[in-house]
């Protein structure tokens, strides 16, 4: 089994957890490729990816849009992810997934008035033609720039190795 983890982050904290992810992921002997949303072009889901793994972070209660990515740069790391976003990726991808096994997942503040990038994330996949092996997985940060909760990254990498059970299930 080979996946495949595209994110976007403006922080670095949904970064961090992409790799907490394949590490989770390597635990189990699953070999994960982690990239930055901006060097994967949407040809790269090849069909040796047999796991598709989707992060972006919450802005605005939903998922960037190019206006909040903008405002994102200015406040943090214009080099963590400088061009378009998991939106525009997604966007591009139709047809390119059909029946592939994927997962999504956030970082977003705690709160019922929080919002969640995961929802418009899975829709727009689910357009692509992937099926979600598991529901969408957030993982909490204290605020905009202060970065990820405690533990957020072991449950993370927790999310990673059960991901792998979901998907060799799901293929079979």
């Amino acid at each position: 089994m080979a996946a495949l983890l595209v994110f976007e982050s403006m922080y670095g904290s949904t970064a961090a957890v992409a790799e907490a992810i394949a590490a989770g992921l390597a635990d189990v002997r699953v070999g994960a490729t982690v990239c930055e949303v901006g060097l994967v072009p949407p040809g790269a889901v090849q069909d040796e990816t047999t796991l598709l793994v989707v992060g972006a972070p919450t802005h605005q209660r939903g998922l960037s849009t190019p206006r909040s990515r903008s405002a994102a740069r200015h406040d943090g790391d214009p080099t963590l992810s400088p061009g378009d976003g998991v939106r525009e990726w997604l966007d591009a991808l139709p047809g390119r997934c059909a029946g592939r096994p994927a997962a999504v997942f956030d970082t977003a503040l705690l709160g019922r008035r929080a919002g969640s990038a995961a929802p418009a994330i899975a829709r727009r996949l689910g357009k692509a033609g992937a099926t979600l092996v598991v529901p969408p997985e957030s993982f909490a940060v204290s605020g905009r720039s202060s970065g990820l909760l405690p533990d957020e990254l072991e449950r993370a990498r927790s999310w990673g190795r059960s991901l792998a059970l979901f998907a060799a299930a799901a293929a079979r």
